[in-house]
């Protein structure tokens, strides 16, 4: 059996009371940070817990086998091996309103599959004034807070990722100091949270937000969260959503320790993100299947025909070999390879922030996607996150608590 969630947060409150027993100022923040977490979880445990001495909480003497911690690297720092992204909830304009509300046997339940940590894709912009100093909303505060306690709490290293600030992909100059202010207070709320916490500064950098734009607002948000996150794990990825080769050729960022670069793998496009109705008209051909070619021709959509890179892409798809297919798997080593020359220049650790391929592909093609994509970048020491939408994209059912079981075989093996 699982120790319950009460039981677990006791021993970090022991575990977190030992070693800041010396700092006032701590003992207050974690204070104000599990009584957050009390809202939501059993409460009275924990605050017993937490006025008594550490040895207070009670553990079970011979606990069964259990998945193992998160792995670490030097300084206690979480690895990020393999991870789920648990998407369109909190980077929603509402949780809710795409469908997915988290709950907290989420957290177990990705521990207990074999993950040691989750990407929390989180829309502070959403939740912010407009005007300096740019405060975020306490109740939203509180249901990260809440979502980092039950990660903690179930053995799962968390990125809380800044996601879905349109406004700075369209404006950048009028929203620079606006982001850097969210970063400045998520930062100081965060500051004495374990090293399992990890920061994102943002998620796919597009649009007008160009690179040599970017490269200076990230210094900026870095600087602020260095001030009082000097050790912390920062995340940090190139413009074009995150693309492997703006990794490589844009990505510019200051000499620090505890960076680790990140890109998306999505490509090929046309077969992860076929008939995804949120994509352009040329993207809406289904029947698309990995690796190719198809035992049929594929006829592409008039919409898709009449521009030159799909119709091109379409005709090598139907009649090369897989070899040489443009839906095969050169079209996944030749974006790894990209992200494995950055890691070679800069000497730093390279992270797979999403990767997944929509429900409208066969399963049998998905998969085979998934295990080659996810080996392959295990194979060049990327560590990664699977892109769980809980919709289209999930590998991982939250309403029913179920895994789409060929999914998660070509995650884990």
């Amino acid at each position: 059996m699982r120790l319950p969630p009460r039981l677990v947060l006791c021993g970090r409150v022991a575990r977190a009371a030992r070693e800041i027993r010396d700092s006032a100022e701590r003992r207050r923040y974690l204070v104000h940070m599990l009584t957050s977490v009390l809202r939501t979880v059993s409460a009275l445990g924990v605050v017993a817990a937490l006025l008594a001495t550490p040895t207070a909480c009670e553990w079970m003497q011979n606990p069964p086998p259990a998945p193992p911690a998160p792995p670490q690297g030097p300084l206690g720092k979480p690895r990020l091996l393999r991870g789920m992204n648990l998407g369109n909830a909190l980077e929603a304009p509402n949780e809710g309103d795409w469908g997915v509300v988290l709950d907290d046997a989420d957290f177990p339940r990705v521990r207990e599959a074999g993950f040691d940590h989750v990407r929390l894709p989180v829309s502070f912009s959403a939740h912010a004034s407009l005007s300096p100093p740019y405060t975020i909303d306490e109740s939203f505060f509180a249901r990260v807070d809440w979502a980092i306690a039950h990660a903690l709490a179930s053995d799962l290293a968390i990125i809380v990722d800044l996601h879905n600030y349109d406004e700075l992909m369209k404006h950048p100059e009028a929203n620079a100091a606006r982001f850097v202010a969210l970063w400045t207070q998520v930062a100081r709320r965060y500051r004495h949270m374990p090293e399992a916490v990890c920061f994102e500064l943002l998620n796919e950098p597009h649009g007008d937000l160009t690179a040599e734009r970017w490269n200076t607002l990230l210094a900026s948000a870095l600087h602020v969260v260095r001030a009082n996150n000097p050790t912390r794990t920062v995340i940090v990825e190139g413009v074009d959503w995150a693309s492997a080769k703006n990794l490589r050729d844009t990505l510019r960022i200051p000499d620090d320790p505890a960076l680790v670069a990140s890109f998306h793998m999505y490509q090929p496009i046309l077969f992860t993100h076929q008939g995804a109705p949120w994509m352009n008209p040329e993207f809406q051909t289904t029947g698309i299947g990995f690796p190719g070619p198809p035992a049929a021709p594929v006829a592409p959509v008039p919409a898709a025909a009449s521009m030159s890179w799909v119709r091109e892409w379409f005709d090598r798809y139907n009649r090369e070999p897989t070899a040489t297919n443009p839906s095969g798997p050169s079209a996944v080593v030749e974006q790894l390879e990209m992200a494995k020359s950055f890691a070679d220049a800069r000497h730093m650790p390279v992270y797979m922030g999403e990767f997944a391929a929509i429900d409208n592909a066969d399963l049998g093609s998905r998969v085979k996607w998934t295990r080659m994509t996810r080996q392959e970048a295990e194979r060049r020491g990327f560590g990664w996150a699977y892109w769980d939408d809980g919709g289209s994209f999930k590998a991982y059912d939250r309403k029913g608590g179920d895994w789409v079981p060929e999914l998660l075989a070509a995650l884990r093996h």
